[in-house]
This record gives structure tokens, sequence and C-alpha cells, in this order.
């Protein structure tokens, strides 16, 4: 069933580009208020960028990979007769490495960490640990998480208290969240760490702990079997030389002894060292070879970390420019005071609109009952 309406609610695409037009002169009619409010807004961020303090950001590039093998079929072989296996190659993550870097232990030794800087102008430079210039770097901070006093005492993960690990841990999240960034950068093909504080030499030296700490963590973790059969190796060839230049002073003692020997019995305790001698040299040189595979596999397993931009001379400081923050506080002023506008304007022509079709809904009502009073007069006569 259809029910005649006193109005029309069908929108068409000429009522829309009217009240486009409409929107487009309110707006030019109301030019003051959306010029004082992007004026006001231009103001308020150029206040905001002169208040706020610059910052301080150390920068580092790393290029990470593992070393290219060669053609090592034959040596790969040789070396499993040995029982050493050798690859030719290693591929490693950069995931890894970036999450190092931001690990919770390397982050609490750096500001383990005693350097001598200054944080305000006009101070004598000063030798203290790094957590505690970051406590007084930020005193708002520290308060709000309940820090202010603390003192880091101890300069290690081993001989910290309970109460200085659980402070460090609050710097560590903080740092970790807004000062410490860390991407690989797909154009250029290498991780990239950031460091950023309000002292220039906090930024650096916090950086330059974690860098050259991270590559070096890094590698030792992705050969620690290959270094432990290195040294093994090499403590077992070190005892077989040892033994070996023993037994060759003790036999060259007694043929010093026995120059003169006539019976050859006295022969008996040379030819026991000779074969001593020479069943040493034969484990020595076997020794000797498990050696320099291991040493190879080391090698061939040890990735590259290079450092391409290091902190010390990658360190800027950032500010935020006045005229540009004007510019765009006059351009969000513009364009957050015309939606306000145009969303008020849209309020009012949607209440007024109801009124309308409350006014037509009512006429309509009240014309149909008086045609309906003279229907049923007529209908009488």
């Amino acid at each position: 069933m259809q029910y005649d309406r006193p109005y029309n609610d069908e929108i068409n695409i000429g009522d829309l580009f009217t009240k486009f037009g409409e929107y487009r002169r309110h707006l030019i009619k109301k030019w003051w208020v959306i010029l004082i409010v992007a004026i006001a807004l231009a103001i308020g961020l150029r206040f905001y960028a002169v208040w706020k303090k610059e910052k301080y950001v150390a920068h580092a590039d790393f290029a990470v990979k593992g070393t290219e093998g060669s053609s090592t079929s034959s040596l790969a072989s040789l070396a499993s007769s040995f029982g050493i296996g050798i690859t030719t190659g290693t591929e490693f993550t950069n995931e890894l490495f970036l999450g190092i870097l931001q690990s919770r232990t390397l982050v609490k030794e750096a500001l383990m960490q005693r350097r001598t800087l200054t944080l305000k102008k006009g101070e004598p430079p000063r030798e203290d640990y790094l957590a505690n210039f970051y406590v007084e770097m930020y005193p708002r901070w520290a308060k709000k998480k309940k820090v202010k006093n603390f003192r880091l005492e101890h300069g290690s993960l081993d001989s910290i208290t309970r109460y200085e690990d659980s402070c460090l841990t609050v710097i560590y999240d903080e740092i970790v969240e807004n000062d410490i960034s860390t991407e690989f950068s797909d154009d250029l093909g290498m991780n990239q760490m950031e460091v950023s504080s309000l002292s220039y030499d906090f930024s650096y030296y916090l950086a330059d702990y974690l860098a050259f700490a991270g590559s070096e963590y890094y590698i030792n973790n992705q050969v620690t079997n290959e270094q432990k059969t290195v040294n093994l190796m090499q403590g077992k060839a070190d005892s077989l030389r040892a033994l070996l230049d023993q037994k060759e002073e003790l036999l060259a003692r007694i043929q010093d002894g026995s120059a003169f020997q006539v019976k050859f019995s006295g022969y008996l305790s040379q030819n026991r060292l000779i074969r001593e001698i020479g069943l040493i040299t034969t484990e020595y040189s076997t020794t000797y070879a498990q050696l320099q595979l291991a040493l190879f596999d080391l090698q061939n397993k040890t990735p590259l970390v290079d450092m391409i931009d290091r902190p010390k001379f990658a360190t800027i400081k950032e500010k935020e420019q006045t005229t540009m923050m004007m510019i765009i506080g006059f351009i969000l002023g513009t364009i957050l005071s015309s939606i306000v506008l145009s969303f008020r304007k849209y309020i009012r022509d949607s209440v007024e609109e109801a009124r309308q079709k409350q006014l037509v809904i009512e006429n309509y009502h009240k014309e149909q009952a008086e045609q309906s009073l003279i229907d049923k007069d007529s209908n009488k006569i």
C-alpha cells in the first residue's frame, strides 16, 4: 500500500549543486570567522614551535650480511673426514639484528656506561652514568614515573640492586617507546637506527654504545658453536705442541748422555721417545688440520656488520621551523573552521527543514479533515 506524501523526499543532482552553492556562499559570508580561527591557530603553532625544546638525533646505518662462500666442495669433503661440517654461506635476518639493538639487556648496559657530558649551557662537564643523566634531562617525566630521586650507583648488571633494576626498566620502556627507532630501509638496503634526546652528547654516547655493542653481540651470537669448536681445537693443539716440545727436549738430553754408548740396550729409551714423538707429531698434525678447518668454518659463518654512518658523524639537531608551523596552522585553521561552519549550517538547515515538513504535514491533515466534513455535508444534502 502506498501513501500520498505532502512533500518530496527525493534528492536529485540539481539539489546537490544548489546545496553546494548555498554552503559556498555561507562560507564566503563567514570569511572573517575563518580568518580569525586560521590566524589564531597559526599563532598558536608558532608559539608551540618556539616553546618546544630542540632535539638531537644520532643516526647509524648498518649493512648486515653473511660472507659469500666460493667453491669449497673439495675442502668441505676433506673437513667431513675430520668430522667438521663446512657451509659455503649463511643467511642472516635483519629483524634479529634490529631486535638486538632494542633489547633490554643491551639498552640497560648502555645506560650503565659512565660518560662525561653537560646537560645545560654554562654548566661544567661532569662524569656520571647515562641513566642518571636521562632522569635529570626529563624531570617532569621522572616525577610522573616516580623515579625523580633515582640515582644509579652500580655499573654492572650483576651488581645492581632490585630497586635500580626496576628504575632502569622504567627508563628502558620510555627510551624504546619514544627515543630509539630502528627499521630496515628497502630503498637503501640497510638497517637504520636513530636515538633522540635533548642533549647532543647523550644521543651520541647512547647510540655509539648501542651500535658497537649490538654489532659485536650479533656477530658472537651467530657463531657461538663455531667459536667453541675453535677454542677446543686450539686448546688441544697447544697441549700437543707443548707435549711434543717436552719430548723432543728429553730426547735431546738422552742422546747427549748416550753419545759414547756401546750396548744397544742403552738406546731403548731413545727408541721409545722417538716412537712417542712420532705418534704425538701425527696427532698434532691431525689436530692442527682440524683447527684450520674450524677457523675456516668460523670465518665463513661470521656475518659482516659494516657501519656506514656512525653516530659521531651523523648526529644532527632537529628544531621545528616557525614559518612552516605557521603555514600548517593557517591551513588547518581554514579547513577546520570551514568544516565546523558547514556542519553548523547543516544542523540548522536540517532542523528548519524538519520544522517545515511538520508544518506541511499538519496543514495537510487539517485540509483532509476539512475536506471530509464538506463531503459529509454534501451527502446529507
